[in-house]
């Protein structure tokens, strides 16, 4: 098969990872006749890849029209030109209609957990914003892909009430490949020297990751545990917290944007994983954190227990003293940080492999161009 994976719409956060680590298994394939078209973004994580035939670097501008239409010219262009037999769109909304069977990840939380804080508090205006965009991205989903593919059963269950007629299979995400590859980890990324617990949050700057709740939680410990030294490490840019008070600041790092190849060492140099989200499918900051052996401290919402489990301690997102009193425990107690530790490989088991991910991945293109293929 000749099969096209369309990347164009991956601009950052969460969906960068997991773009990087299919990418990366498929370049190691040679099942299928493998294009890909990467967006500006993803494609920095592939310097060593010169643009061809294969590996085409496009951004998909999004659009009213290109939402109710799906003629993008050109990915309808690139479609003529490669003639594949299936696309898989890694996530979407994808503002395009392939010719071919189209297969398509989602990873939009905000349209099926009406329920989320993140929503609820929310004004009017974006509420009507939100409204539309659903409007246009489920037109999307619904018309321009024949399958979709999710994270977890929770977001299946949520999505097909919302799209009932739609297939919709279910694949695990996971931490990426190059945390098993001790060989391609980037070590000129040294934080300071610290006596202290170092709070780490690898996230980039979405309003549902809800990191702007740091600064009151730092008044909260200053206050009622002024004994306990400790810091967080945001992966954003100090100007992303623009009026935040110097007492605050002097208990952040702001690194910025980090590569993948960085990230396994700054868990090494971290104690605990911090991720007071309001909203997510999957995010593979679990699975990384398991995976470097870092206890997790996170919101106490259903897709995050779907996911970790007893391996790690929750709170509620928007309470700086529950966040509080879940941080001081947890930095207090090596014997509760190494039970947490245990928990989380035990956890670790149960997700997929960034290979095993991208097997099911291609089974499930394949799968549904049979079942296209069989009906002519």
């Amino acid at each position: 098969m000749r099969i096209l994976i369309n990347c164009s719409t991956l601009k950052k956060g969460g969906v960068l990872q997991v773009g990087h680590s299919f990418v990366s298994e498929l370049l190691h394939r040679n099942d299928h006749d493998y294009y890909f078209i990467l967006s500006s973004m993803l494609r920095k994580d592939f310097p060593e890849m010169d643009d061809s035939d294969r590996f085409i670097t496009y951004d998909v501008k999004p659009s009213v029209f290109l939402s109710l239409t799906g003629r993008e010219k050109k990915l309808d262009a690139l479609e003529e030109r490669i003639q594949p037999d299936a696309v898989f769109s890694l996530f979407g909304p994808t503002y395009w209609k392939p010719n071919c069977p189209h297969i398509c990840g989602y990873a939009k939380p905000v349209y099926f957990y009406p329920d989320s804080p993140f929503i609820q508090r929310m004004q009017i205006l974006p509420k009507f914003r939100l409204l539309l965009l659903k409007a246009l991205h489920m037109h999307d989903f619904k018309r321009f892909n024949q399958v979709l593919v999710v994270e977890t059963s929770d977001a299946a269950k949520r999505l097909g009430s919302l799209l009932p007629s739609k297939k919709i299979f279910v694949v695990s995400n996971t931490y990426n490949q190059v945390f098993d590859q001790l060989g391609k980890w980037d070590d000129t990324l040294k934080l300071p020297e610290f006596e202290g617990v170092t709070l780490l949050s690898i996230a980039a700057n979405y309003r549902h990751k809800n990191l702007d709740i740091i600064p009151d939680v730092i008044s909260y410990l200053k206050e009622h545990h002024p004994s306990l030294k400790f810091r967080f490490v945001l992966t954003l840019n100090r100007s992303d917290y623009r009026n935040i008070k110097e007492d605050h600041a002097s208990h952040i790092l702001f690194l910025g944007r980090v590569s993948i190849y960085q990230v396994p060492l700054l868990y090494r140099q971290s104690d605990l994983m911090f991720m007071p989200t309001l909203l997510e499918c999957f995010t593979a900051t679990y699975p990384e954190s398991m995976r470097m052996a870092v206890p997790i401290l996170t919101s106490d919402m259903p897709f995050a227990t779907d996911v970790c489990g007893d391996a790690a301690l929750y709170f509620d997102p928007l309470s700086p003293q529950s966040i509080g009193e879940a941080i001081y425990p947890l930095a207090s107690s090596a014997d509760l940080r190494s039970e947490m530790v245990h928990r989380g490989q035990k956890r670790l088991a149960t997700f997929e492999t960034a290979k095993t991910r991208a097997q099911k991945y291609i089974e499930i293109i394949e799968t549904t161009y049979e079942a296209n293929h069989s009906k002519f």
